[in-house]
């Protein structure tokens, strides 16, 4: 898995250019990963992961490993930076 500043840089220009939502959840599920693709890094949700299908309520899913909901969560914050830092 990707380390947790790439992930927030990628999060971060993903919200930037609509690409992942920050809609509220309506429902948050967890459960083991299958293989699908974390919706913030791109990489599989491995059987040993826990995987987080969090369902928007614009009415999207998005499927997320939990360092990368984590991650998600405080990028959508209202304070959250509009930039990525320069080191970590």
């Amino acid at each position: 898995m990707m380390d947790a500043l790439t992930i927030r840089r990628r999060v971060r220009e993903m919200i930037t250019t609509g690409e992942l939502p920050c809609d509220d959840p309506a429902g948050l599920w967890a459960s083991m990963g299958d293989g699908k693709r974390c919706a913030a890094c791109a990489e599989p949700i491995a059987a040993r992961q826990v995987e987080y299908e969090v369902n928007l309520t614009s009415g999207k899913k998005i499927l997320l490993h939990q360092p990368c909901h984590a991650i998600w969560l405080k990028e959508c914050e209202p304070d959250a930076p509009t930039t990525a830092p320069s080191t970590p």
